[in-house]
């Protein structure tokens, strides 16, 4: 039988209150396997290991005995951290180590895979059907274009072919099916000026020349894939590079369209090539109008509006494909698309799709290396934005993907098309984000809590669901749009294309530039700075609208030169200036622009937070991914066990968690999967463990998702915030200005803090207990409490009350392990490096400066909770304390105080005084 999850919070008691709500909680639930939670010997010394290899990347060292192996003093840890820092490079989870995230995509694929194929529907057709207008048709006007600037060796047959084979390639063996891939502008850009560069410069061939570029690329892809590139680079990109690329794609098609012009005019006569003009401008204007059609209400009815804004391009191209051939337009000297009549390349000289690559003098086989190096940045840095952009959180994706996979395969069909002389495909920016918008869908989940007062009104429907967008992540999407565009390499189909003007392609390069351009939020700033100052949004403290205009101007100035240098002989190398800018942002800007301003204005373009976070904001991201309940779960994931997260929201450390360990899409209860080849996953219960209708729902969607419950972990808490804080008593008339979001006059009156640490727990235990009796199984409580459960201090003594109740819990279920299988513990750490600390504005110096070494990782407590589980001395009321290096039974009577590392909170000293002093002088007002 599969192990399953019960339950519990994923940051436990030690998560940190969040910042916009009067509580944080987070409740995990996992089965184990069929020995009631409690593992084998064997498989307990294979976690043991595990965690010592983790720990020793991380450059902290416990030891060879592990957490039994003693205190240590922190000099002894400081030293053993620096020892480790390079080495842990190259460990297991090191940023260098070797293929560590290509065996973590693989594994994703592999889950991934099959279900990819088990949905079909409409919508995915339809999907289908509008990427495809979407992909093929600005590939066209690049060929367009490529066609002439390269002397007739890429056409239409190449960029078609290109697209369609790559296309089909990612959409068979990606890791994430919803990017799009085609040749994009800038890669059109480079290749116009190699050429230019082979011809008149180096006086050699461009085909073989390109080809060498394109398997250096090839095989630079597989170094940046196999040494993990995407976390130590993309994590540093900010909006400020990603917007500025964006916008440079923009003027890019803009310039793309005015050219186009250009050459028609020197091909055409004056009256064709006024009517190419009338064509560009209708062609973009018309499906501009068209996009809108959803708007258009109460105008036609609502599915003929839909498909008006769907297909508004390809309505807008075939109209003004067939207007050239009416009346007396039909006279006129149309330039149009040229084609290749036959299943062959489109330059005269060529006779094959393969490029005789070795015989490029061996000189200029290494000089490739250089424009090897640019097209390598660009596609990575273009392939992994558009990965990145079409899996926002808005689009609600559930299936974790592959970067690192993903550029490996790149790498692959980019060596491809360099060998066949066709233009390389890769994440097309716009086209992207598209397909999963046309892929979104709503689902309703479980409804809010019911608040009290609506309760008592009486009975009712109660709240709504809640309605969330997700999109149908699967590849058949990609594959049909794929498979429709190679087919246009056949000689009917090239013949269909031929009839297509120049002038349209121009336009349709218009309409792909303002569609780039209208999401750009550069484009929004820029209606700021033409607006009045007292006609635009206040601001928060400290940023100022001149800074935020200078920053815009800026962003648009470096766009134009950017895009002056893909003008010029040096405009192979643009890739680079966006590059550059990455550190130019994170080191120099914020010397000009003050902190509050880019903090508005600018964010990481991959990840949470922004670069003006401060110290304790960037710690936090690293501890928010590594706070206890979350530790633990991924310590059961590890071992074979599925676990369910409760929380108030679900953050973004243990989305990737889901992510990692997505959970079967074939029915909500895995009980009736009857495949044996089980595999742990991961699931999420929005929870407000202060409602105990809440819990109850938690405990439902658990039950209905696992076949069985092992293990509960409640561990949502908070450490006595100033909004429910005894030294901050609830805002009365008398007491206007306190800080408590406590209720003076609630009936029943009550403390969050109790609510959060020991009501929500107590009440948790009693859904678990009356489960296994009832079902007449064993299974396993854990508790997250703290050393303050056997100390005192005048600090924060609703936290230290809390913490005495539920160690006095804990310890009257002691007789249940003997006589009914249900194991109940606690783990009792010292200070703990949580959200906890630094998101809570009141405590968060206490992890800055001095003293904070001495702080427990949320590791070394989650392999307590492990032990408690498995080790089958404990589970009787027992109270595990944990300390820095070390572990201790705390005894029911006569206990030694809590001593060792990690164990009293640095300026805790500081905190007590200033109460005494605060009680002292005005005194404690209610």
């Amino acid at each position: 039988m599969p192990p399953n999850l019960t339950p519990a919070g994923p940051d436990n008691d030690r998560g940190p209150p969040s910042a916009t709500s009067p509580r944080h909680q987070d409740d995990v639930i996992t089965p184990v396997r069929e020995s009631h939670g409690l593992m084998s010997e064997k498989v307990e010394r294979r976690s043991t290991e595990k965690a010592e290899d983790r720990e020793e990347v991380s450059g902290h060292d416990t030891g060879s005995d592990g957490r039994r192996s003693g205190r240590r003093s922190s000099d002894n840890d400081t030293s053993n951290r620096n020892n480790h820092r390079w080495r842990g490079y190259v460990k297991r989870d090191g940023k260098l180590r070797p293929f560590r995230l290509l065996k973590e995509d693989f594994g994703n694929f592999r889950l991934r895979y099959l279900s990819d194929w088990t949905v079909f529907n409409q919508l995915v057709l339809a999907s289908a059907v509008y990427v495809f207008f979407t992909n093929i048709l600005p590939g066209i006007t690049f060929a367009s274009d490529l066609y002439v600037l390269t002397g007739e060796s890429w056409g239409t047959i190449e960029v078609v072919f290109s697209t369609g084979l790559c296309g089909i390639i990612f959409a068979l063996f990606s890791a994430q099916p919803l990017t799009i891939l085609g040749v994009t502008g800038p890669f059109s850009v480079l290749a116009e000026n190699i050429y230019t560069l082979c011809e008149n410069s180096f006086k050699i061939p461009f085909l073989p020349f390109m080809a060498w570029s394109l398997i250096h690329s090839g095989w630079m892809h597989f170094l940046l894939a196999i040494f993990n590139a995407h976390d130590y680079t993309m994590q540093y990109v900010t909006d400020f590079s990603a917007d500025i690329f964006s916008l440079l794609n923009s003027v890019i098609y803009f310039h793309k369209a005015i050219r186009e012009l250009q050459r028609t005019k020197a091909a055409v006569s004056l009256a064709a090539f006024l009517y190419s003009i009338i064509g560009a401008a209708g062609t973009c204007l018309l499906a501009i109008a068209l996009s809108t059609a959803v708007s258009w209400k109460p105008l036609f009815h609502r599915y003929i509006r839909m498909g008006l804004t769907e297909y508004a391009a390809a309505i807008s191209i075939v109209f003004f494909i067939g207007m050239p051939y009416v009346g007396d337009l039909a006279t006129l000297d149309h330039n149009r698309l040229e084609v290749s009549k036959s299943f062959r390349p489109s330059s005269p000289s060529r006779e094959y799709f393969f490029v005789e690559f070795w015989k490029l003098p061996i000189g200029w086989i290494f000089i490739a290396i250089i424009p090897g190096i640019i097209i390598t940045v660009l596609f990575y840095f273009d392939h992994e934005i558009s990965s990145i952009i079409c899996t926002a959180k808005r689009y609600g994706t559930q299936k974790p993907g592959g970067y690192a996979w993903d550029v490996m395969l790149l790498g692959i069909t980019t060596i491809m098309c360099g060998i066949l002389g066709i233009p390389p495909a890769n994440g097309l920016l716009p086209q992207a984000p598209l397909h999963s918008e046309s892929l979104m869908y709503t689902v309703y989940e479980d409804p809010p809590p019911v608040d009290e007062e609506a309760e008592e009104e009486g009975p009712g429907e109660g709240p709504p669901a809640k309605p969330v967008q997700r999109v149908h992540e699967q590849r058949y999407s990609a594959f049909l749009q794929a498979a429709g565009i190679l087919l246009f390499v056949s000689p009917p189909f090239q013949h269909v294309l031929g009839f297509t003007p120049t002038s349209v392609l121009a336009g349709l390069f218009m309409f792909m530039g303002f569609q780039s351009l209208s999401v750009n939020p550069i484009l929004t700033r820029i209606w700021h700075l033409l607006t009045p100052i007292s006609e635009l949004p206040a601001l928060p403290h400290g940023a100022s609208w001149m800074g935020i205009h200078c920053y815009t101007i800026a962003q648009i100035v470096l766009t134009g030169i950017v895009f002056g240098v893909t003008l010029t002989v040096a405009a192979p190398g643009f890739p680079i200036i966006i590059i550059i800018l990455v550190p130019v942002r994170l080191f120099f800007m914020n010397k000009i622009w003050s902190r509050q301003t880019l903090r508005y204005v600018d964010g990481w373009a991959t990840r949470e937070g922004k670069p003006e976070d401060d110290e304790s904001d960037r710690r936090r991201e690293g501890l928010v991914a590594s706070s206890i309940n979350l530790a633990f779960a991924r310590l059961l994931l590890e071992k074979g066990c599925s676990v369910m997260i409760g929380d108030l929201a679900l953050r973004p450390e243990a989305r990737k968690l889901i992510e990692q360990y997505p959970h079967p899409q074939t029915g909500s209860n895995t009980s009736n999967n009857k495949n044996n080849s089980y595999r742990p996953s991961a699931l999420f219960q929005e929870t407000n463990v202060a409602s105990w209708p809440s819990l109850s729902r938690l405990w439902s969607s658990a039950l209905s998702s696992f076949p069985q419950i092992d293990i509960v972990v409640p561990g949502a808490g908070l450490f006595e915030p100033a909004w429910s804080s005894f030294w901050h008593p609830p805002k009365t008339e008398s007491n206007p200005d306190s800080e408590s979001r406590d209720t003076a006059d609630a009936e029943p009156g009550t403390y969050a803090v109790l609510d959060v640490n020991l009501t929500h727990p107590i009440r948790l235990s009693q859904l678990a207990i009356g489960y296994w009796t009832q079902e007449g199984k064993g299974g396993c409580l854990v508790h997250v409490s703290s050393i303050a459960g056997h100390a005192a201090g005048i600090g924060s003594p609703l936290y230290i009350a809390s913490k005495h109740g539920l160690h006095g819990f804990v310890r009257c279920m002691a007789g249940m392990r003997d006589r009914l299988g249900i194991r109940c513990s606690a783990v009792a750490p010292g200070a703990v490096m949580t959200p906890m600390w630094s998101e809570d504005p009141g405590k968060k110096h206490m992890t800055q400066g001095e003293g904070v070494e001495l702080f427990l990782e949320p590791e070394e407590v989650a392999r307590g909770m492990l032990e408690l589980c498995e080790n089958p001395e404990y589970g009787n009321g027992t109270i595990l304390e944990v300390s820095k290096g070390a572990t201790r039974v705390v005894p029911l009577y006569r206990a030694e105080p809590p001593s060792g590392v990690g164990v009293v909170l640095p300026r805790l000293a500081e905190n007590a005084e200033k109460v005494w002093k605060k009680l002292e002088s005005p005194g404690l007002k209610i």
